[in-house]
C-alpha cells in the first residue's frame, strides 16, 4: 500500500502564528469570473498563494504483528540549538498502519512512529521507535511535497528522548509551528449557535479556506461530552454550508440511542484533501473512544466528501464499522456551473475543478466499489413543473447528477422528495426517512 502525496489543506507559510445554501453558492460559481474582482480578487489570489506554500510530508506505516497498535505517527521540528530536545509539532494516531500526512510550516523535521498500546501518547526514553528517512531530518522548503515515506514498524531504533504527546487535542494555535493538526478540532464540544458555523463564516470559507484553517475552524464537533453508551452518528455538510444546517435532522434524531458529530471544513479546498482530513481526524478520535459503529449522513457536496473519506478509511485500516452512509441531493456527476467557474475566473478555487462533472476525484469515486460493510442510501430532491423550478431539477441540481447511474448501481434504496435542494434538511419525509435508515441496522 504505497503512500499518496496529498494536496495541501492549508498554506502554512507562518511559524508561531496564530443552513445550507450550497445550492445556490454552486450555481454561483458561474458568475465568479465577475465576482472575482478587486478585494475579492485580490483576497483569493493571496489565499491561492499561501496554500502553494504549504510544506507536505506524507506516507504509510507499515504494521507488524509482533508490535500490537494502535501505532502514532510523530513529525519533530529540528532543534535550533545543537543538543537540544526536538520539539513535537504535530501526531497522526493510526490503528493498525496505513496512510498518514502533515501539512506543515517549512522548516527541517523528524518522523517517526511508536506503538502506543495504552493510548496515552507517552513513549519513553530508550523505547523502541521506527524512523522515517532511515532517521535523517527531511528539508522541507516552502512549497515541497515529501511523499511515499514508508515506515516499517521493525528494527532496532531507540528513543533518544521521552516522548509526550497531547492525548486530548482541540482548535486553536499553541506557540509551535503552525500544523494541520494543530489548528484542528479533535471532539471539541460546543453548540449548534456557535458563531464559527455563522454563514458568513461558512461562506468565507470557499474564498479563503487557508485563513478559515489557521482560525482553527475545521474538525470534528461534539453537541456533548461523549457517552459510550450511544452511538455516534457523523453529518458532513455541503458547500459553504455549516452543521448548523443540519439542525432539524438532529433535533429528531433519538438523543438516548444517538449522538451527533459534525464535521466543519473549508469549502474551497480540494476535495481529496478534505476527505483524507476527515479520516485523518476521526481515526484519532475512534481510537481514543474505542468507536465500534458510526453511520454517516451528507448533502450535497458532503456525499461527495464522505464517499472520498470511505476510500481513504480502506487505506489507513481505519478500526470503526460504517455500516450506512446516507447522501442528501448530492451532485455525483458535479455541476455544470462549476466548469464556467473554471474557465472564466482569473482565479480558480480548488473545488471548483472537482465539481466539474467528470472531474478526476469524481473519477477516482467511482473506480472502486465502497466498503463492503458499508450499504448506501440515496436521497434526492426534485421540484414538479408547476412550482416554477427548471425541469429534471431540484431548483439547484439536476436529477441526472443526483441520479448518476453509477451511484444508483451502488446504493441498496433511492429515494425522492418533492422540495428544494435545501429543503431536503427539513422536509418532513426525509427527515422520517434519514431516521427510519438509522434505525435499520443498529
Amino acid at each position: 500500500m504505497g503512500g499518496e502525496t496529498h494536496e495541501p489543506l492549508v498554506g502554512l507559510i507562518r511559524v508561531g502564528r496564530k443552513a445550507d445554501m450550497d445550492g445556490a453558492r454552486i450555481a454561483a460559481l458561474v458568475l465568479a469570473a465577475g465576482w472575482l474582482t478587486g478585494c475579492g480578487l485580490w483576497d483569493a489570489r493571496g489565499q491561492m498563494q499561501m496554500m502553494g506554500q504549504a510544506c507536505t510530508i506524507s506516507g504509510t506505516v507499515v504494521a507488524d504483528d509482533a508490535v500490537p497498535g494502535p501505532y502514532v505517527v510523530a513529525v519533530f521540528r529540528a532543534p535550533m540549538e545543537e543538543g537540544a530536545v526536538p520539539e513535537p509539532v504535530d501526531h497522526v494516531v493510526s490503528a493498525g498502519g496505513g496512510e498518514w500526512f502533515f501539512g506543515l510550516a517549512p522548516g527541517r523535521y523528524q518522523v517517526l512512529a511508536f506503538a502506543d498500546p495504552e493510548r496515552d501518547g507517552q513513549h519513553e526514553a530508550g523505547a523502541p521507535v521506527y524512523l522515517a528517512n532511515q532517521g535523517g531530518m527531511l528539508d522541507c522548503p516552502a512549497g515541497t511535497r515529501l511523499g511515499n515515506m514508508e515506515i516499517q514498524i521493525e528494527g532496532e531504533g531507540v528513543a533518544g528522548h521521552a516522548i509526550a504527546l497531547p492525548v486530548m487535542r482541540g482548535a486553536g494555535p499553541d506557540g509551535s509551528p503552525i500544523s494541520v493538526g494543530g489548528v484542528t478540532a479533535f471532539g471539541e464540544v460546543t453548540t449548534l449557535d456557535d458563531p464559527r458555523f455563522d454563514d458568513d463564516v461558512a461562506r468565507g470559507s470557499q474564498w479563503r479556506p487557508v485563513d478559515f484553517m489557521l482560525a482553527g475552524y475545521a474538525g470534528i464537533y461534539f453537541l456533548e461530552p461523549y457517552d459510550p453508551d450511544r452511538i455516534p452518528v457523523l453529518f458532513v455538510h455541503g458547500m459553504n454550508g455549516s452543521p448548523r444546517g443540519f439542525a432539524e435532522l438532529i433535533d429528531q434524531l433519538d438523543r438516548e440511542r444517538y449522538q451527533p458529530w459534525l464535521y466543519y471544513y473549508p469549502s474551497g479546498l480540494p476535495l481529496q484533501s478534505i476527505a483524507a482530513h476527515l479520516a485523518q481526524t476521526l481515526e484519532e478520535i475512534e481510537l481514543r473512544y474505542e468507536v465500534e459503529s458510526l453511520p454517516v449522513v451528507a448533502h450535497s457536496m458532503g456525499g461527495l466528501v464522505a464517499k472520498g473519506f470511505l476510500h481513504e478509511r480502506a487505506r489507513r485500516a481505519s478500526p470503526a464499522h460504517i455500516p450506512r452512509m446516507i447522501a442528501l441531493s448530492t451532485p455525483w456527476h458535479g455541476h455544470a456551473a462549476a466548469q464556467s467557474g473554471v474557465d472564466r475566473s482569473p482565479v480558480v478555487i480548488p473545488v471548483w475543478r472537482d465539481m466539474v462533472p467528470g472531474s478526476e476525484y469524481q473519477r477516482r469515486l467511482f473506480e472502486s466499489e465502497l466498503l463492503e460493510e458499508t450499504e448506501l442510501h440515496l436521497l434526492f430532491s426534485f421540484r414538479r413543473p408547476e412550482s416554477g423550478a427548471r425541469a429534471g431539477t431540484d431548483g439547484v441540481l439536476t436529477l441526472a447528477t443526483m441520479l448518476y447511474p453509477p451511484i444508483q448501481a451502488m446504493a441498496s434504496s433511492v429515494y425522492g422528495v418533492d422540495t428544494t435542494h435545501a429543503g431536503i434538511l427539513t422536509h418532513p419525509m426525509a427527515l422520517e426517512r434519514v431516521q427510519m435508515l438509522l434505525e435499520s441496522g443498529s
